[in-house]
Order: structure tokens, then sequence, then C-alpha cells
């Protein structure tokens, strides 16, 4: 009976983890960077980096920017909607930075689609 119910706790165990996989899609775009970037007041080093989206099943969207060396950056942002004609993206994604100073910000990613993620309570 032990055994069974051991059996019967692990298939429901994997399961539940295989539903919450399902319940979140993750997309990744590969980007290098020229200079160093802020990002949520951490800096990525130039170079290589990968974004990935993290949606989970609640409305929270998370960017996790993983630079080629360096330490990994997560940041909450939120979902935007560029309108067609405004941005051409050439059918690739497309990061915007913004400049303060010497410094380059992350601001947003806005995809081919048109469909984007901005920076939430960027740092000033």
């Amino acid at each position: 009976m032990k055994i069974m119910m051991t059996i019967c706790a692990a298939a429901i165990a994997m399961c539940g983890t295989l539903s919450a996989q399902s319940a979140t899609s993750v997309d990744q775009v590969k980007v290098h960077f020229s200079t160093p970037v802020e990002v949520g007041g951490s800096t990525i080093a130039a170079g290589d980096c990968s974004i990935q989206v993290l949606r989970g099943s609640s409305d929270s969207v998370v960017l996790a920017l993983r630079p080629e060396s360096g330490r990994s950056v997560s940041i909450l942002v939120n979902r935007v909607s560029e309108p067609a004609g405004d941005t051409n993206t050439n059918g690739s994604p497309q990061v915007i930075l913004s400049r303060h100073g010497n410094d380059y910000r992350f601001e947003r990613i806005l995809m081919p689609d048109h469909s984007g993620f901005e920076v939430l309570n960027p740092v000033e």
C-alpha cells in the first residue's frame, strides 16, 4: 500500500510540474551590445547577450538578460503594442535603449509582430 501511495504521489507531482511548465511560455532573443548597458540598476557588459521572455500563469512578465560573461539580470516588464506603421522592425526583434549622459539603458524590446515589453519603473 505504501509503495502504491508513493507511486501515485510521484505521478501527481510529475503532472503538476508538466502543467506548470506548459502554463509558462518562453521566447528567446540573442542580441549584441557594442557598449555596456544598464538594466534594472545593474550593468550588462558589452558583447553577446540572450534575452528570455518569461511569461507565467499570472499577468506578470519577466525578461531575463543573460550576458556571455557576468551576472544575469531579471527585470519586471509591461506588455506594449506598437501600431504597425510606427516602427519598422524588418522582421526581427528590436531592442530600444535610451541614453543618459554616457550611459545606455535598456528601455524596451519590440518583436516583429509589433508586440513588445517595456521596463517597469526604470531606474533614474
